[in-house]
């Protein structure tokens, strides 16, 4: 991580002007966003009765406190498993930027448990908030980072756009695209193709 990879490189200039001529689409997908939150919330709900630690730090989805470290590398790893394949790389950085603060972010109780267990308090975490713009726009204006890297493919069209708008590089590590995900994302094509064209690497 150096001053020539955080900065916005020449050669990311189409892609963002690429990714910024989808406006429509992304506002529609917002949109509907929007009008599930009561169902998102509700789901939220229901799985805390079966594990309620999905009841705990709901403002974090919210974008509303955790525990984040401004100013240095964030690393999105969704739950479990992304975890654990970004460890070797979380701890690389840790060791190879000292002088650098790393937040982690996931999406579920298991996937934060594991981040507390592999790294306790080396680094700062919260649970990334739901894809509505103004809410990872508050997300990123509070951490502030220098870049930011995605585990597998946990890419949400708000957060990379955001990320983009505030010129935030975005790293892709580790993508691995099974054949259910490919399919997913061919149906939302008209999404998605901005989504991955709006990436750094």
């Amino acid at each position: 991580v150096t001053s020539a990879t955080m900065g916005r490189t020449s050669q990311s200039v189409p892609v963002r002007q690429a990714h910024q001529g989808a406006p429509m689409m992304r506002t529609l997908y917002s949109l509907v966003f929007t009008l599930c939150m009561p169902l998102v919330l509700l789901r939220l709900l229901v799985r805390a009765r079966k594990a309620p630690a999905y009841a705990r730090r709901w403002h974090e989805r919210l974008a509303i406190g955790g525990d984040l470290r401004p100013g240095g590398i964030w690393v999105h790893a969704v739950s479990v498993g992304e975890s654990i394949a970004a460890a070797p790389m979380v701890r690389t950085l840790l060791e190879r930027y000292p002088h650098l603060p790393v937040t982690v972010t996931c999406m579920t109780p298991t996937g934060s448990e594991q981040i507390r267990k592999l790294f306790a308090d080396r680094v700062g975490h919260a649970y990334l908030p739901y894809d509505l713009p103004w809410l990872q726009r508050r997300f990123i204006r509070r951490l502030k980072p220098q870049i930011g890297v995605i585990m597998e493919t946990e890419l949400w069209p708000n957060m990379v756009h955001e990320a983009a708008d505030l010129d935030v590089p975005l790293v892709l590590a580790n993508a691995r695209l099974s054949e259910r995900s490919a399919r997913g994302y061919a149906r939302i094509a008209w999404l998605a193709k901005p989504m991955f064209a709006a990436l750094d690497w």
